[in-house]
């Protein structure tokens, strides 16, 4: 038994991680982009995204093997030191603000919506006007829960695990509701992994627990596909299987299952092939520097391109003000900086996973499947500006978080 809780400990490692992320990376946007071209006649974006992303690869691998700063993680160095309680405390109040002001104001809730059997098209409507539709000073909301969802209450959770506080079931359950709320089909493992990687490595993970966390997580991510297909869900709506049509936007899933692998694996691969075809055919292959980001293109100066917006017309053939098709920190980093941005990208991603692992704050550790994740199909401009990434950073590498030994 202790050698399974050491094996699921070394598994959910952030050493561990990183080598899984580097491998489904290869296998997503390298190996199967190349197949696709060479055997299924895929147009050239998948053998450009395939280069690309061996050219990351390799300096993922340098990023995470180079001491830059490993100084600053020693147990000696200066830092603030925050308590665990103030810092819990100052979180949720600001969260449960954010939640009721939220919900107060939603014009609906897509979760009840679905179980009150609303089509696929009025949830799409109500899942974007939750938060995307939002104007004037409300628009601040979608970046508040993004900061707070990503890792900011992530981080917090797992202190508060890790203190055994009182409460802690309790605002587990709240933020799950919460992510399940306006149905973002992934947004709740941002409620499980890190609080399974903090057990994990704290070796009190067993594996009868971890069994029962996948099973629970695999039968939720159905459940949440099922609702938000609405009506729809259950139907059988046909569908090319050609591997060529079955990695593009004009597959139609073969109802709920299908759907969910769809959406895992084929979607991420060509929304990152159509955004460097937009970036060739839209913006004539000219580097966008930045301007893809909202805070950036401010501070530079520039004109803001909603480059997501751009692809999802692209792939479905209409403009749509709240829908985004959102592509790998590699193809984002291509069309903002070209090869300089994929080689500076694909070192800092590389760094931060040895941040992770070197880090002695178990909860900043926890966190690695969250920023793993949403590097696998989004912006790392986006991570670090509009998701909390770049505090959280400088909290693991100035900040100290003390507990109250009782």
């Amino acid at each position: 038994m202790s050698y399974l809780k050491s094996l699921t400990g070394k598994l959910f490692s952030p050493e561990f991680g990183f080598f899984v992320f580097v491998f489904a990376i290869s296998i997503t946007y390298c190996v199967l982009p190349f197949l696709l071209f060479v055997f299924f006649s895929a147009d050239e974006y998948f053998l450009k995204i395939s280069v690309l992303t061996v050219f990351s690869v390799v300096f993922l691998l340098v990023g995470y093997f180079t001491p830059l700063i490993d100084g600053q993680f020693s147990p000696n160095v200066c830092r603030v030191v925050v308590s665990s309680a103030c810092f819990n405390f100052s979180v949720w109040v600001l969260f449960l603000i954010f939640l009721l002001y939220t919900f107060y104001t939603a014009p609906s809730i897509p979760l009840y919506s679905s179980l009150q059997g609303a089509s696929a098209e009025d949830l799409s409507l109500e899942r974007g006007a939750f938060f995307k539709g939002r104007t004037g000073v409300e628009t601040i909301l979608l970046y508040l829960s993004t900061i707070f969802t990503t890792f900011l209450v992530p981080y917090s959770l797992v202190l508060m695990y890790q203190a055994r506080n009182r409460w802690r079931h309790l605002f587990f359950i709240l933020f799950f509701a919460f992510c399940i709320s306006f149905l973002q089909k992934s947004l709740f493992l941002n409620v499980f992994l890190p609080l399974m990687v903090f057990l994990a490595v704290r070796g009190r993970l067993s594996f009868r627990a971890f069994l029962a966390f996948l099973s629970l997580i695999l039968i939720i991510l159905v459940i949440a596909v099922f609702l938000s297909l609405g009506e729809a869900s259950m139907e059988v709506v046909g569908g090319d299987v050609e591997p060529k049509y079955y990695f593009s936007s004009g597959y139609l899933p073969l109802g709920g299952v299908d759907y969910f692998l769809w959406r895992a694996f084929a979607v991420p691969l060509f929304t990152a092939t159509d955004t460097l075809l937009v970036h060739s055919e839209i913006f004539e292959g000219e580097f966008l520097m930045g301007a893809t980001s909202t805070l950036l293109s401010l501070i530079l100066g520039i004109d803001r391109i909603n480059v997501e917006r751009f692809v999802f017309q692209h792939q479905f053939g209409s403009w749509n003000e709240i829908a985004n098709s959102n592509a790998v920190f590699i193809s984002d980093a291509y069309l903002n900086f070209g090869w300089v941005g994929v080689f500076l990208f694909s070192l800092f991603v590389g760094q931060v996973f040895r941040w992770f692992k070197l880090s002695n704050d178990l909860a900043f550790k926890s966190l690695w499947p969250i920023f793993a994740l949403k590097l696998y199909s989004a912006s790392l401009i986006g991570l670090l500006f509009s998701n909390g990434l770049l505090y959280i950073l400088f909290h693991a590498l100035f900040l100290r978080i003390s507990f109250i030994k009782k």
